[in-house]
């Protein structure tokens, strides 16, 4: 009897875990996203077959997909298109390490991204120490510009 309680709970959880979502933002179908949002994504990346959309609120979606096994994400809004690509770690640049060694005493680097908006790309790099974030944005030189409100 112990093992049936076991394996229901073990089952219970596990389905809890594989419902739950690692995003803030909700999931959508595609045909739910704008089509002015759809048609400049398949515009701009007509290569991309699987792409997953989600709604920050009713005039912003992400699309996310991965293009050369590396994870893109593309945020529509009224304004502007905001794309984001993941750096790994170990690709970031040694000046932006240093400096965040040197100014950020304890924290860590948490996420590395690469992000264009209006033709202009810069590094964001999300940084954290125990249960403080900070997002700090440098140049494609590694240069800190500022660090950016969250």
């Amino acid at each position: 009897m112990k093992k049936v309680v076991l394996i229901v709970l073990a089952c219970s959880l596990a389905a809890g875990c594989a419902t739950t979502s690692k995003s803030k933002y909700k999931s959508v179908n595609e045909n739910e996203v704008p089509e002015k949002y759809t048609k400049d994504f398949h515009k701009r990346r007509a290569d991309i077959e699987q792409v997953s959309w989600q709604m920050v609120d009713s005039n912003c979606y992400i699309a996310s997909f991965k293009s050369n096994d590396n994870l893109v994400n593309m945020k529509f809004k009224n304004t502007a298109v905001e794309t984001s690509w993941n750096v790994p770690m170990e690709y970031t640049p040694t000046n932006i390490v240093d400096y965040i060694k040197a100014n950020y005493e304890g924290f860590k680097m948490e996420e590395v991204n690469i992000v264009e908006i209006r033709n202009k790309k810069t590094y964001r790099v999300y940084i954290a120490k125990k249960k403080e974030t900070k997002l700090l944005e440098f140049d494609l030189m590694g240069e800190f510009m500022q660090e950016v409100e969250l």
